[in-house]
């Protein structure tokens, strides 16, 4: 009989850019899952259209693969966090993890944690989170995942980590649904020009979870900046606390002190990540 959980997995090799800006310290994998997002029936039955412009399914929603980053620092003793990130519009995993730094930054954060970014709509102008939209998907996923980690010996069966969702862009669609089907205890949410639409969400999750942490970075060009100013308005209708400050001006303290964060930048929707090292210093104010 087959195990229930099936995985293929295999050490990830990226494109040859990618490695050098993934140096190793720590140990690198990409698995491959049937839970991933992708390949999704709906994408197969009605395909992405945009600006005229038809994204089979094919060319960009049936990559099943996940990257994993175990920093050598990790310590499978002691609590951990699973640090999830999505990219947005017209990336990929490799594209994504040179272009914002995100492996370097993550391990200069020293969370003890481990990084997973599962792929996405693969370069295509989508927000779509295919299979983890469906309720318990994305929990059978990260069963396999675990299955994976358990036999690396990376992880300890008796330890159950908690989530932090990150993401640039059209991501915020894929971690408004994880706030919704998720049996994981949500640590932090890192919304990077992020908040297009789903705001309810973020907002119901942060009611019901008071050890949940929100940060929100904005800027006036990249779609977000009322959206962010709405949300705003309606936590001092419900008298939440919050702060709202510029980029620049938010210090280490700030980010620890605070539950619930916006920062609006001055910077381009796509520097927001890597501006001030934000990911790294993010991650920092949620230990």
């Amino acid at each position: 009989m087959k195990q229930f959980f099936c995985l293929l997995f295999s050490i990830v090799f990226l494109s040859a850019n990618a490695q050098q800006e993934n140096q190793s310290k720590g140990k690198s994998f990409t698995i491959f899952s049937k839970y991933s997002m992708f390949p999704d029936s709906l994408r197969n039955a009605v395909p992405r259209i945009y600006e005229g412009k038809t994204y089979s399914a094919k060319e960009h929603y049936s990559d099943s693969s996940a990257y994993i980053f175990v920093p050598d620092h990790f310590d499978k003793t002691k609590p951990f966090q699973f640090v999830l990130w999505f990219h947005g519009w017209g990336n990929n995993i490799d594209s994504a993890l040179i272009q914002y730094k995100l492996q370097q930054q993550f391990y200069d954060a020293h969370l003890n944690a481990i990084f997973i970014f599962p792929e996405g709509p693969k370069n295509s102008p989508d927000s779509y989170a295919g299979k983890f939209e469906k309720a318990d998907t994305f929990n059978f996923f990260m069963k396999e995942v675990n299955t994976f980690l358990l036999k690396e010996k990376i992880i300890n069966k008796n330890i159950v980590p908690k989530m932090i969702y990150a993401g640039h862009s059209g991501a915020y669609r894929v971690i408004a649904y994880l706030l919704l089907h998720s049996s994981y205890q949500c640590k932090g949410i890192l919304l990077f020009d992020a908040l297009y639409a789903e705001q309810e969400k973020f907002a119901i999750y942060l009611q019901q979870h008071s050890n949940c942490k929100l940060i929100d970075i904005y800027t006036d060009n990249g779609g977000t900046l009322q959206n962010s100013k709405n949300l705003t308005i309606d936590m001092l209708a419900w008298k939440w606390k919050f702060i709202d400050k510029e980029e620049d001006d938010c210090t280490s303290n700030d980010l620890k002190n605070n539950r619930i964060i916006f920062l609006h930048s001055k910077k381009q929707h796509n520097d927001v990540v890597t501006s001030n090292n934000n990911f790294q210093r993010f991650l920092e104010g949620l230990k």
